[in-house]
């Protein structure tokens, strides 16, 4: 079992603004003004959608991506159709009705199986991991698909062979932080002008602290 007793991004509150502040401006160097933008409809992923992913530090080039679009089965093209499947079950944007990460009562829900069956379908696809899955996805579910890495992953004590002692802590961490995040991301826009889900302002607080500490001052 994990131990994240401690590891609780309400911890970071009295920095988090700071935090985003450092990440989002646009002189700063982040992803923020490349990766958290649509250029394409996010309702079909294309091998665009997966390059995009490279934003944030994965290393997908055409031998990994050209193969998930390829005619034909194969473990390839079945990871893809899972991914694809996630897409078709969520929504964008979603309303109060559609399934949302923090509307999840676990990772067991039906909805977040899909994504967990993706990341399985990886152990047969060269290059890919659950790492790549869920930066390639979240862009297009922001709402609904966590980020995960090593550093997030660090945060939180949990093991890189079970990605699921993450996605439980993250969801238990961030429903009990639910009410100031909300709070904190309503206003914060996209490059491209939605508002900046929870998932991803708790992703950049928890990275940027990891990374840098807390700001001074």
């Amino acid at each position: 079992m994990p131990n994240h007793t401690m590891a609780t991004i309400g911890l970071l509150r009295g920095c988090a603004d700071q935090h985003l502040s450092a990440y989002i401006d646009p002189s700063a160097g982040f992803a923020f003004g490349s990766y958290d933008r649509w250029y394409t409809t996010p309702d079909r992923l294309t091998p665009l959608d997966c390059l995009a992913g490279n934003l944030l530090s994965l290393r997908l080039g055409h031998a990994e991506v050209i193969p998930l679009f390829q005619p034909g089965p194969s473990a390839a093209t079945r990871l893809r159709e899972a991914m694809q499947q996630v897409l078709d079950q969520t929504s964008p944007e979603p309303t109060p009705s559609d399934p949302q990460f923090l509307t999840l009562r676990s990772i067991e829900d039906d909805a977040f199986r899909l994504l967990r069956d993706a990341n399985t379908l990886t152990s047969e696809v060269p290059e890919w991991t659950a790492v790549a899955v869920c930066k390639v996805l979240h862009r297009l579910r922001p709402h609904f698909v966590p980020l995960y890495d090593s550093v997030l992953r660090n945060f939180y004590g949990t093991s890189r062979e079970r990605p699921a002692d993450f996605f439980a802590a993250l969801l238990e961490d961030l429903k009990a932080n639910h009410e100031w995040l909300s709070e904190f991301s309503e206003g914060v826009r996209t490059p491209d002008g939605r508002q900046l889900s929870v998932l991803r302002l708790a992703d950049i607080v928890i990275w940027h602290h990891s990374r840098f500490g807390c700001p001074e001052g």
